[in-house]
């Protein structure tokens, strides 16, 4: 009997540490999901100067490979100084395919062209859409985060909202963002 009550407790405390791990897990991922989407919200005056910041002419052939590429390569960098808080929260596809989109520059750049910042008011991620696979390297959220546009003169502000997903993969024993995606823009940027 008391065998059996050592493996009860034994089998118990195997299944309580897994449950642990598993929402510690998503509790990593949701913190890192939120990260993301506040960065890419998030646009201040610093942001909007480095947006601002002209980028270098290329030299050469305008029509030649090579001059696109110098040019390509001078956007690129420009981006990364924006997104530097972005990138580290990022694998390198997923970093790829918001610059394919625009969705890390979409918010600077509205906020640089109407001289408004804008802040995060409130993130909110919806439940795990992968939540009954047995794979539990990949995790989605729906998203919604709400904003305040705030003009650089401080005298206007403008509530707004978007939607969206956020899709992350385990990279190397780490949560990295491999999917992000606007559904809905804030009204602002129509």
């Amino acid at each position: 009997m008391k065998k059996v009550i050592r493996l009860f407790c034994f089998l118990s405390l195997i299944t309580l540490a897994l449950v642990g791990c598993s929402s510690s897990a998503e509790s990593d991922a949701k913190k890192v999901a939120e990260e993301l989407v506040r960065n890419i919200y998030t646009v201040d005056a610093e942001k909007v100067s480095k947006f601002k910041t002209p980028i270098p002419e290329p030299i050469g052939d305008p029509k030649s490979e090579a001059y696109n590429k110098q040019y390509g390569d001078a956007v690129l960098k420009s981006m990364k100084s924006v997104d530097k808080n972005v990138l580290p929260l990022m694998t390198s596809e997923g970093y790829q395919s918001i610059i394919t989109n625009q969705f890390n520059s979409v918010s600077t750049g509205i906020c640089a062209k109407g001289n408004y910042t804008s802040q995060v008011t409130d993130i909110t991620l919806g439940e795990n859409v992968y939540k009954d696979s047995k794979d539990e390297s990949k995790i989605r959220y729906p998203y919604e985060v709400k904003l305040k546009f705030i003009s650089s003169d401080g005298k206007s502000e403008q509530a707004d909202t978007a939607i969206g997903a956020v899709e992350l993969l385990k990279e190397n024993g780490q949560w990295k963002v491999c999917l992000f995606d606007i559904n809905q823009f804030p009204e602002l940027y129509k």
